[in-house]
């Protein structure tokens, strides 16, 4: 008796290479670290990123200082208004002239202060873009390091794979389900060409050009429910490929990662002391490794150093206060009222409609002409003088 085949599927797939093969040699590994040891910028970034979040809020208090000398200066300006009218009264006038003297030796004082706050700010500023660039320099050279790290690598991986008695070897653990009346060399067989295929989509030294040398099962077993453990042994001629490539960058860090800055305000955002834009979100595209990343909104700033190992989100969100200040209000000059207008009462239409129908002469349908003939009335009196003018209506 035949029975129809059921369609395996696989439930456990482990895959191990037995031969020496390596994306990354020990003395490579090695190598790597002593170049992340050497250029280590987390102390700069953290110091950096500290100075840039005080330099912010001496910004926000030289903004405020900016404000009280021009409130001071409207207020000089209000009593020099009155100084005519306090003359000519003489009431008062020693006090008054005190009042306007300290005035203005007060604002003297915020001036000569917004000055040098100004200039203490410029230097201040700065001397923390020097740090950055310290980083940025810091960065470039692990970043040529690591270039001729990888070059290293690459050059070695490819004459390891290139050499004519190199072997891949995979040793596979793994299970599927098969048909009750399968047996299990017909259920292997009927598997072969999906483990082969995943093998080759695991493992790094192989692509869909890889030559499969040998396929050997070592062991199975199925149990009455149609569960088939086995273990193969295979081996490939392998090859360089872009899935190599993609290992030795990740490992050397040489990518880079698309991450996402969220706000509960329109902040305004820094990386490593870049200003890279203002919103509630923004996406910004960064190397791998360490990164200080500010976000600033008025005199609050939130400020963090991360280590980026890919895409992420990162959130920093201000109190509740901050983003009231997000609505801005309209002058009241600005301000229109809005006005309803309402429909005429049934009895108000009808009153307009006899007063206008006494007012005015009434048309014979022959006076009509035309308009009556198409069964509109003129809307406008150039409308009815044409319609009156016009040949069917002299008719």
């Amino acid at each position: 008796m035949r029975y129809s085949q059921i369609a395996f599927i696989l439930l456990c797939f482990y895959a191990s290479s037995s031969f020496g093969l390596e994306v990354i040699s020990s003395s490579e590994t090695q190598k790597l670290q002593e170049i992340e040891q050497k250029y280590n910028i987390d102390s700069l970034l953290i110091s950096a990123n500290d100075k840039l979040s005080t330099h912010k809020k001496n910004e926000s208090d030289y903004h405020a200082l900016s404000v009280e000398i021009k409130s001071k200066q409207t207020e000089y300006e209000h009593l020099v208004s009155k100084l005519p009218t306090r003359i000519l009264s003489r009431s008062n006038l020693n006090s008054f002239y005190k009042e306007l003297e300290t005035l203005v030796l007060k604002i003297d004082q915020l001036e000569t202060k917004y000055d040098i706050d100004g200039k203490s700010l410029k230097r201040e500023y700065k001397s923390i873009m020097a740090e950055y660039d310290v980083i940025n320099n810091t960065r470039t050279n692990k970043d040529e390091q690591l270039a001729a790290l990888k070059s290293e690598i690459t050059k070695r991986v490819i004459a390891d794979v290139s050499k004519p008695d190199t072997v891949q070897s995979v040793d596979l653990d793994g299970s599927t389900l098969c048909s009750k009346f399968q047996s299990i060399n017909d259920c292997l067989k009927d598997s072969e060409s999906y483990i082969v295929t995943n093998t080759i989509k695991t493992d790094p030294f192989l692509n869909e050009r890889s030559v499969l040398l040998s396929y050997d099962v070592i062991d199975a077993s199925m149990n009455m429910s149609g569960n088939l453990n086995y273990k193969i042994k295979m081996a490939f001629k392998p090859s360089y490929n872009s899935k190599i490539d993609s290992l030795i960058n990740e490992q050397l860090g040489l990518k880079s990662a698309m991450i996402t800055l969220v706000s509960n305000v329109a902040a305004d955002w820094f990386i490593d002391g870049v200003k890279i834009g203002t919103g509630r979100e923004l996406f910004h595209e960064v190397p791998l490794g360490q990164h200080g990343i500010l976000a600033s909104y008025h005199s609050e700033d939130k400020s963090s150093v991360e280590f980026i190992q890919g895409n992420g989100v990162f959130s920093y969100n201000f109190n509740n206060t901050a983003q009231n200040n997000d609505m801005v209000t309209l002058p009241k000059s600005e301000h229109k009222k809005q006005t309803m207008k309402m429909k005429p009462k049934p009895t108000d239409m009808l009153n307009s409609n006899v007063k206008a129908s006494t007012n005015k002469p009434k048309k014979s349908m022959q006076d009509k002409g035309y308009e009556y003939f198409m069964g509109i009335e003129p809307a406008t009196t150039e409308q009815e003088e044409s319609f009156d003018s016009s040949p069917s209506a002299k008719l």
